[in-house]
């Protein structure tokens, strides 16, 4: 079978992952780079990858439209490293030229959108796959297999907590960071819909009960703060009840002091199970006495989804993370705004701006951050007791009311 043909949208941020992972299938002979969607922005800020693109003949786009009226018969994948608020949009049009699509995370900010997608996915008959990357990875796949087999057994309790100071620059890298909405459409960026989406979908993975499935949230209480002056959080308390009776906590921020996770605990009918990202092992202890570990991430673990993808293209294994597997995030996500529709400011005197080494979106000498006096401890004990900050007894707390998910379609409008 000849080598699959891939269209990347951009040059810099994620899209670079992306063209990083298709150089990395082009070496395993599984497929060509057919061109770049290069607007004028990327141009002048990458001039040395648009001389070595040229240089290898490969055609570039000025924009997605320049790609669908002049390239799209010479490629069969687009992928779509791009705001949260164009995802579907331009994954329904490469559907639509009868393209398959591989799509960053999250599928979209509203679950109408990813409804859409879904759709749209079955009268093409392509593949859609999202890009959450340590789905695809070995430890997540083992872990759900010894959830759903039995041997772990179902997922009784959850909780993942993830701190990751993000600057100024972090903010500023694009025209959509730290907002509700871009020009009328949502877009809900927030540390759990962008940046630690990952791990919320992992969550939502590990409390399924059949394989290959996600745990559809049921009722979700949030509780949503901002240390600086952005239209979405910066911090996200989450309970989340699933239809199949698991309790998942989520806490995640981006103005805490130190950096620390994704750690993640699991507390199963035959055991218990420990996962963080940076130590490299997966922990289980069975209620039986014995003990299994593995590790996290494997050579190339970055480039999994994009194999999988692959694969499922040729036909030669199943698609791990189409849209459908991924609503739940979406759902998740929705009903979080909705629980808590008003972001709370943090205290004023609580927050400290300072300056310190930057590394995303790129490494610089220093970058200026906003930081929370107190928040790293506790967000600590409320993920060791599974609790929210409105029932720690904190002064400044928001306390917010469960959401029902029941029949639930439909996302807005609503005033920011």
């Amino acid at each position: 079978m000849s080598p699959l043909r891939f269209v990347v949208i951009g040059l810099g941020g994620f899209a670079e992952v992306h063209l990083n992972a298709v150089q990395w299938l082009e070496q395993q002979g599984l497929a060509q780079l057919a061109g770049v969607i290069a607007i004028a922005f990327d141009r002048q800020r990458f001039p040395g990858k648009i001389q070595a693109l040229q240089q290898r003949n490969i055609p570039l786009y000025i924009s997605v439209e320049d790609f669908f009226q002049r390239g799209a018969p010479t490629t069969e994948v687009l992928t779509v490293p791009i705001g949260i608020h164009q995802h579907v949009p331009v994954s329904m049009q490469a559907l639509a030229a009868g393209l398959h699509v591989y799509c960053e995370k999250p599928v979209a900010a509203t679950i109408q959108e990813v409804d859409q997608l879904i759709a749209a996915q079955k009268r093409s008959g392509k593949l859609v796959a999202i890009g959450y990357q340590y789905m695809y990875s070995q430890s997540i796949q083992q872990l759900q297999a010894r959830i759903c087999e039995g041997r772990l057994g179902a997922m009784k309790r959850a909780a993942l907590i993830c701190a990751w100071p993000r600057s100024d620059a972090y903010y500023a890298r694009n025209d959509w960071a730290g907002c509700m909405k871009k020009d009328g459409h949502w877009v809900l960026d927030s540390p759990m819909n962008n940046a630690m989406a990952h791990y919320l979908q992992n969550l939502l993975y590990l409390a399924a009960t059949e394989r290959y499935a996600a745990a559809t949230p049921v009722a979700v209480t949030a509780e949503l703060y901002r240390s600086r002056p952005i239209e979405s959080c910066d911090t996200g308390l989450l309970r989340i009840k699933c239809d199949n009776e698991s309790l998942l906590h989520f806490y995640v921020t981006h103005c805490s002091a130190a950096t620390f996770g994704p750690r993640m605990k699991l507390f199963c009918e035959n055991g218990t199970a420990q996962w963080e990202k940076y130590n490299g092992e997966t922990a289980i202890q069975y209620n039986n006495g014995s003990e299994e570990k593995f590790a996290n991430t494997e050579a190339s673990w970055n480039f999994a989804g994009f194999l999988n993808f692959t694969q499922a293209v040729r036909g030669e294994a199943r698609l791990l993370c189409p849209p459908e597997v991924c609503r739940s995030h979406t759902l998740t996500i929705n009903a979080a705004h909705e629980s808590c529709p008003h972001i709370a400011a943090f205290p004023a005197e609580l927050i400290r701006t300072e300056s310190a080494p930057e590394t995303i979106p790129s490494p610089q000498p220093e970058g200026i951050f906003q930081r929370v006096q107190g928040l790293d401890d506790l967000l600590l004990q409320a993920y060791e007791n599974e609790k929210l900050f409105a029932e720690m007894g904190i002064a400044w707390a928001v306390r917010s009311q469960p959401f029902s998910l029941q029949n639930y379609r439909y996302f807005g409008p609503r005033e920011i």
